[in-house]
């Protein structure tokens, strides 16, 4: 018994020395934590391609062979794509920070800057190939051994636009070269190549090695364009096209056989197109007047993508009103008017139309070329602009839509309504389907499409060949809405998963369950996961094969949830019949979505929880076995981290409620801890969520916060309409007291608040009516509801007149109808009752919430003498850019310092004591 003891007790020990070698997380952490960034499978299966990149730093590329589990890797690789045989692998080297960091202190010009290099792995011999200054590659998407790619090189100024071997040419023997950018096609297993001079554009066909390329020559007055087509099978290439003008948009349809592109022969600097169409060498220009429906006067335009449908039989392109030169005139600056009109005809407010400018003046609308008919047709137009088209381009019909009758209304309605067609892209002729709705799904045969109707929350289907519309959910008794909405607007549909084959089903969410419906109407719709509603689980669908049209009903593969244990899993479930699915994963964790190989049933797929690091598993579609084939997650034993409890109490309304808490690893129970609640809507779902340690954009990031011994609490939030501030505070501060009474080692005397945005709100709010807490951060609040209900949201030009009545800020009416609860819920009014220390960050550059709502609130405690400051970034949005590293340190630290003064008495830094002048600003942190 004594020797048990003895060894229980050296065992405490061990486990409190390997504790006691961990770390606490600390800002300069956040530069070396890395992170798995886009994975990439390749079509065999045998191969991962991932990005394991530190906060900053130089980042590593990580070429996995999943057989062998031999691992490569280039420092520094980036943007990686694997060939469509799963041969190699390219991508991009960034130069070395340091270099990078001298060039950008040194100001050089970006012509004198190291460019990135191309890299090419080759997966059978593990050999790495770099070549230097790239500007760009290219290659086939499937089914291909070549790749493109543009460089700097010495060559003749008179040689020829084909350079045969380049790779290989010696420059040093060129006395009378200089540098020129060529385009070199390369395939990296023959190492054959062909290098061609003054490309102007590029592609490759989808499916094959065949390349397209453009080539510009100009003199003092004009610009010859020559087409030029090679095939890397052959290694032939074949003068296609040549004629004065600029050509633009070159494309291949998928296996190379056919070609359009655009030609203008203008001089000036505005030029209109004509299209061409090709099959091998025969090239001919499609005539405007040929074009059926087309209006008079428009004409191809340069600002749509060319594409061709999947079976190569029909080329799609964008027309638009033909472009005409302005006169210009020879006034000075001080001469002109400048100036904005609002009118009240208008059905988009002068800032949205500001911001869309470049977007409306290249409007364009949707045409269709047919090969066999040799025949196009106007599909889309200034009616009904916007098109969806259907099964790769191949569908007889697709969706029009137009929104233009409820732009104007949108901006107090919130409703972002459309009127929707059914359009036949061989005739050009559309048919009015329905009006004032939100979407619709059409099915891949085409027989049925199926839309919820926002009046009666009831979906319809709609027989194409008929027109006929009937009610398919109307019978049963479970809603197809979001019941949790608590906006004072109409909820959402949960939406459709997809479609049986020939349209014979189709299968629609609910909250919970998925229902297989027949469209027609003739059979009784079936709940085919049968008991998510009964056990609070949710069923969703997981589209494996990304080219797939129906899903295959026998074996679905759904993802599973848990609403009120937070659990998550994998089903198959044949969705014919009505049975439970049998979940083959269900466990404490959040799973990523599956990543199949195309041509292989290799599965990739992540699994993490608040202490386990998403690594990628690799499995087959049986599930049954999984293996790790990263290790980010070796990281965690450096330090110390913390643990995240599910947590449920009652609110002020008697509501039961969920929300989370997160504390220190090795927490003494016996010791007292300060907590800093953080909120925003409901975010207990989040329970199994993986948080790296980074720093902030505008809110505590949860490990960084428990590893330095502070408690996290996150409690979720329900609203009553047109009272946003007091259910808030009834959610919030009810659960902080509930925490407080539950653990003993809450520090009820320092506790604190933290939210951004609608938090940031929230927070305001609160501490204008407790001072129950030691110290409060509020990210870009809203401080007077009166001042912004009338403003713009200037990130996208819209009035916020509709968040205010119906979307987050919940007060359900006008200003003019309802301004006693504008005043109730605007923490401005109730600036003199504030006695808990504040401090703000709204950013200068702030598009979601007006800058000048911080700014409100700063002036009115400042002159009531009450503790509070605000962090403004330069030229930064609503939350801090997640490039932008250093302010999201700077901030992060700041934060910190702030929540230490106020929860663990620590010395307030030099920033908060008095301030830093803007002379200082460029040299003194005051940290």
């Amino acid at each position: 018994m004594v020797k048990k003891i003895a060894l229980l007790a050296l065992f405490q020990v061990l486990t409190v020395s390997l504790t006691a070698q961990k770390k606490s997380i600390s800002v300069e952490d956040f530069d070396t934590w890395k992170q798995i960034e886009n994975k990439k499978i390749s079509e065999n299966g045998e191969y991962l391609v991932y990005e394991y990149n530190p906060g900053m730093g130089d980042g590593t590329l990580v070429i996995t062979n999943l057989k062998s589990g031999k691992t490569d890797s280039i420092p520094r690789g980036y943007s990686a794509t694997i060939s469509g045989k799963s041969s190699f692998v390219a991508f991009k080297i960034k130069a070395p920070i340091e270099i990078r960091r001298k060039e950008e202190t040194e100001k050089a010009k970006k012509s004198k800057r190291i460019k990135d290099s191309l890299g090419v792995f080759i997966l059978e011999t593990g050999k790495t190939l770099k070549y230097a200054d790239n500007s760009g590659f290219k290659l086939p998407e499937e089914g291909g051994d070549w790749l493109a790619y543009k460089t700097i090189v010495k060559v003749k100024k008179d040689t020829l636009s084909v350079v045969k071997d380049s790779i290989d040419n010696d420059d040093k023997k060129k006395s009378k070269a200089k540098n020129d950018t060529i385009l070199v096609a390369y395939n990296p297993l023959s190492k054959d190549s062909i290098a061609f001079k003054d490309v102007n554009d590029y592609t490759w066909s989808k499916s094959a090695n065949k390349l397209l390329l453009s080539l510009e020559k100009k003199d003092s007055t004009l610009t010859n364009s020559t087409l030029i087509k090679f095939d890397g099978d052959t290694q032939k290439f074949d003068t296609i096209f040549s004629s004065e003008g600029i050509i633009k948009q070159t494309t291949l349809d998928e296996k190379g056989n056919r070609l359009a592109f655009l030609l203008s022969k203008d001089t000036t600097d505005i030029k209109n197109y004509e299209l061409y169409v090709g099959e091998q060498n025969n090239v001919k220009t499609v005539n405007t007047s040929s074009i059926k429906e087309l209006p008079k006067g428009w004409l191809p335009s340069e600002n749509q993508n060319i594409y061709f449908s999947e079976d190569s039989k029909r080329m799609f392109f964008g027309t638009a009103e033909a472009r005409i030169e302005r006169e210009k005139d020879t006034l000075l600056n001080a001469e002109r008017e400048r100036l904005d009109i609002w009118s009240w005809t208008d059905t988009e407010l002068q800032p949205m139309q500001k911001l869309n400018v470049k977007k409306d003046k290249n409007k364009t609308y949707l045409a269709a070329y047919d090969f066999e008919k040799n025949t196009a047709v106007q599909i889309g137009d200034t009616i009904v602009p916007d098109i969806r088209m259907y099964n790769d381009g191949n569908a007889k019909y697709a969706i029009g839509s137009t929104d233009e009758k409820y732009k104007r209304a949108t901006s107090w309605s919130a409703l972002f309504l459309d009127d929707f067609y059914l359009v036949d892209t061989e005739t050009g002729v559309k048919k009015e389907l329905i009006t004032g709705q939100n979407n619709v799904w059409v099915g891949p045969s085409q027989k049925y499409a199926v839309y919820y109707n926002r009046n009666d929350s009831i979906y319809y289907s709609i027989n194409i060949a008929s027109q006929k519309e009937q009610p398919i959910t109307d019978k049963i008794s479970v809603a197809f809405y979001d019941e949790l909405n608590d906006t004072p607007n109409d909820p959402r549909p949960y939406g459709i998963a997809g479609w049986e084959e020939d349209d014979k089903s189709v299968f629609i969410y609910d909250r919970y369950d998925i229902w297989k419906i027949d469209p027609s109407g003739a059979k009784a719709p079936k709940n085919v996961t049968k008991s998510g509603r009964v056990n609070t689980t949710e069923y969703r669908y997981i589209q494996l094969d990304r080219d797939e049209d129906f899903i295959n009903p026998k074996k679905a593969l759904l993802s599973v949830f848990n609403e009120a244990n937070k659990k998550a899993g994998y089903a198959y479930a044949n969705l014919l019949k009505e049975n439970t699915p049998d979940a083959f994963i269900y466990d404490d964790c959040r799973l990523g979505n599956p990543l199949k190989a195309k041509n292989s049933n290799t599965v990739l797929y992540t699994k993490e929880a608040y202490t386990l690091y998403p690594d990628v598993l690799k499995t087959d579609l049986s599930f049954k076995n999984s293996e790790k084939v990263t290790n980010g997650g070796k990281q965690l034993d450096n330090y110390k981290w913390g643990k995240v409890s599910l947590e449920k109490w009652t609110n002020y309304d008697g509501v039961e409620l969920q929300g989370l808490l997160y504390v220190p690893e090795g927490l003494d129970p016996n010791k007292k801890y300060p907590l800093v609640s953080y909120f925003y809507e409901r975010l207990s779902d989040t329970y199994h969520r993986f948080y790296s340690p980074t720093p902030s954009r505008s809110t505590i990031n949860k490990v960084f916060y428990p590893s330095n011994n502070y408690i996290v609490f996150v409690p979720d939030i329900v609203y009553k309409e047109g009272h946003p501030g007091e259910s808030g505070y009834n959610c919030i501060v009810s659960g902080v007291e509930a925490m407080e009474a539950k653990y003993s080692f809450i520090d009820g005397e320092h506790m604190a608040l933290q939210g951004q945005s609608w938090g940031g709100y929230q927070t305001a709010y609160i501490v204008t009516k407790t001072d129950k807490f030691a110290a409060a951060m509020a990210g870009a609040p809203v401080s007077n509801m009166t001042s912004a209900y009338g403003g713009i949201r200037w990130g996208s030009g819209m009035s916020r007149m509709f968040q205010y009545e119906h979307t987050q800020s919940r007060i359900g009416g006008t200003l003019w109808d309802e301004f006693d609860l504008y005043v109730e819920n605007s923490p401005l009014f109730k600036a003199p009752k504030v006695t808990t220390p504040l401090l703000m960050m709204h950013n200068d550059d702030d598009g979601a919430v007006p800058w000048y709502q911080g700014i409100e609130f700063y002036v009115a405690l400042r002159r009531l003498d009450k503790p509070v400051w605000m962090l403004s970034y330069n030229d930064e949005p609503h939350n801090l850019k997640g490039e932008s590293w250093g302010n999201r340190k700077d901030l992060s630290i700041r934060m910190m310092q702030f929540f230490d003064h106020y929860l663990k008495g620590k010395q307030a830094p030099e920033w908060m004591e008095k301030g830093r002048s803007a002379v200082e600003k460029d040299y003194n942190k005051g940290y």
